[in-house]
């Protein structure tokens, strides 16, 4: 049940990163192939962006140092100084001079006031949206896979990845499973584009799907590639408690359209506590909300999973009805926007770090396998960022597709792969686990050992955890039917693999990193430590082992004034 495709560049990830490349490399005229777990523009993370960076003066020409300047001193904050400041630059001038008008070409209405100006968050205008708060992405996704379906690019939806294949250390394409009809994918390519996202269900409560499994990271960290800052854990503050099937559903801090006011949250005892407006200049208020709620928790007046409450009471109710796709779901709840607030709970949320990636050039250091998209480490995702990472990774694939003739494949290691996909094909032993049942073990764990707070103690006994799954809940995994069709414990059981190996790891870098930044607390490390620490933690496999070392942050047009500081009095 094997079947052999070609490609020139295989693209893993159907968001806007890997339809963005699908795209630019058809119009180089090369023969694509696209591998996406869930379907194409309709799963994964990108569908969940909000929030579209505004330019001040709508023109295509703008791009002014000013704009720049601004722009990389809100991103240096919002990357906690850990971004590619290099690559962060080029990304924004993509944002301010191509990224509108390619997208409105093709019928992308951002939201406008009658006169024609765009619908702005005041009094900045840093942010606009398509066409309301909460819907940017789901709109941009669906023009993205009409684009990509009216070229006539091959898409395998319903098909997940399952390794990355190498030949004398080159990728030279993959090995997926298409669960439609059970068949196992040898994939060659010239090329391969790794866009798989970053908001990976690991945990409890997370606003990843079942899609995500950070298969991403550990395909490329097996192949030989570095991962960076994996640490770097953002979680959402304000998704609703309840119902759980909801607990993706985000009330914004972020600043909102057509007001200068912003969410509120209040405690147990109906305190305020956070707004983003304490924060005037710091336009993405995530882990300052952390900072607060810990706060609140240590008071015993609000929990992780909830207790604690959001609020548009004092917001004009015309700006919530006509500018924000979330009024609906308190109808649907039974709650008044205008006098009611809405239990929230914390999620595991994107990633700063992942693949360790070449910023003018989306090279991974592994020959032949390209990054795209938030599973890399350069920033914390954002539709024009890695739509820019879309268009760069098929120049310079496009470019070695072009020039090179269809790799040899390595029969042996596809052997063991396509042995080890069917080998999890069992349903013995019947009083053994099933996959979700393993899955929510690993969860488990991470919202336990791995949440906001941490300190040694916990994330060792976190790594204790794992390792007791793997050792002794893993060789009881079976699936409940051994039928080859629409198989979902089939994948679920692939997924745990990818799981546990992306769970040890954060914990591993987690350890790794003594001191507190952006929405990492440790609190034995209390102390954010730009002295010491204001460095990427990077590891790879050596030997078969995790190797873990630091390398200085590059710093060239932005970097933090204080060498040492209370993590809980800066704002980055």
């Amino acid at each position: 049940m094997t079947k052999m495709l070609d490609a020139d560049v295989l693209i893993i990830g159907g968001g806007a990163a890997g339809t963005k490349a699908a795209l630019e490399l058809h119009e180089q005229g090369l023969k694509v192939l696209m591998v996406v777990k869930g379907f194409l523009g309709r799963s994964g993370c990108s569908i969940f962006a909000t929030n579209l960076l505004a330019t001040p003066d709508e023109s295509p020409q703008a791009g002014t140092e000013e704009q720049i300047h601004r722009q990389m001193d809100f991103l240096a904050k919002y990357t906690h100084y850990l971004g590619d400041q290099e690559y962060l630059k080029q990304a924004t001038l993509y944002n301010i001079r191509e990224f509108f008008p390619w997208l409105e070409e093709r019928g992308l209405y951002v939201r406008r006031m009658p006169d024609g100006t765009l619908i702005k968050n005041l009094p900045k205008g840093l942010q606009t949206w398509a066409p309301k708060m909460g819907t940017s992405g789901t709109v941009i996704m669906d023009i993205l896979r009409k684009e990509v379906l009216r070229k006539g690019i091959k898409v395998l939806e319903e098909t997940t990845a399952t390794s990355l294949l190498t030949n004398d250390g080159t990728v030279v394409g993959a090995t997926a499973l298409d669960y439609r009809n059970g068949e196992l994918l040898i994939i060659r390519a010239k090329a391969t584009i790794l866009a798989s996202g970053h908001s990976n269900y690991l945990s409890l409560r997370s606003t990843g799907t079942r899609d995500g499994s950070a298969s991403g990271w550990v395909m490329a960290y097996r192949v030989g590639a570095t991962l960076q800052n994996l640490e770097m854990q953002w979680y959402h503050v304000s998704d609703i408690a309840r119902p759980r099937a909801w607990m993706r559903l985000h009330l914004y801090p972020n600043p909102l359209p057509a007001t200068a006011e912003r969410a509120h949250l209040h405690n147990t005892d109906g305190e305020f506590f956070f707004s983003g407006n304490m924060y005037p200049d710091n336009a993405a208020p995530y882990y300052m909300q952390l900072k607060h709620l810990y706060k609140e928790v240590q008071r015993g007046k609000a929990r992780w999973d909830g207790g604690y409450y959001t609020s548009y009471r004092h917001i004009d109710p015309k700006v919530i009805e006509k500018f924000i796709y979330q009024s609906q779901f308190y109808k649907k709840l039974g709650y008044d926007v205008t006098r009611d607030m809405i239990e929230c709970g914390l999620t595991y949320h994107m990633n700063v770090g992942g693949i360790r990636v070449n910023g003018q050039t989306m090279e991974s250091g592994v020959p032949g396998l390209f990054i795209a998209g938030s599973v890399g480490a350069l920033v914390t995702g954002g539709l024009p960022n890695v739509m820019y990472d879309g268009r760069v990774a098929a120049r310079y694939a496009g470019e070695r597709a072009h020039c090179l003739p269809s790799p040899e494949m390595n029969s042996k290691q596809v052997q063991v792969e396509e042995a080890r996909v069917f080998g999890q094909l069992r349903t013995e032993p019947r009083e053994g686990y099933l996959p979700a049942q393993v899955k929510r073990q690993i969860r488990e764990t991470m919202w336990k050992y791995m949440g906001y707070v941490k300190s040694e103690a916990t994330l060792n006994e976190g790594l204790r955890q794992l390792q007791r799954v793997r050792t002794e809940v893993v060789p009881k995994m079976r699936l409940g039917s051994d039928t080859r069709r629409f198989n979902y414990d089939w994948v679920d059981a692939l997924d745990v693999a990818d799981m546990l190996e992306a769970c040890e790891l954060q914990m591993c870098f987690s350890l790794h990193r003594k001191e507190s930044r952006g929405a990492f607390y440790r609190e034995d490390y209390p102390i954010t430590d730009n002295e010491h620490w204001l460095c990427h933690v990077l590891g790879h496999q050596e030997d078969g082992r995790l190797k873990i070392e630091t390398k200085p942050v590059d710093l060239p047009y932005t970097k933090p004034k204080e060498r040492q500081a209370d993590f809980f009095a800066l704002d980055y």
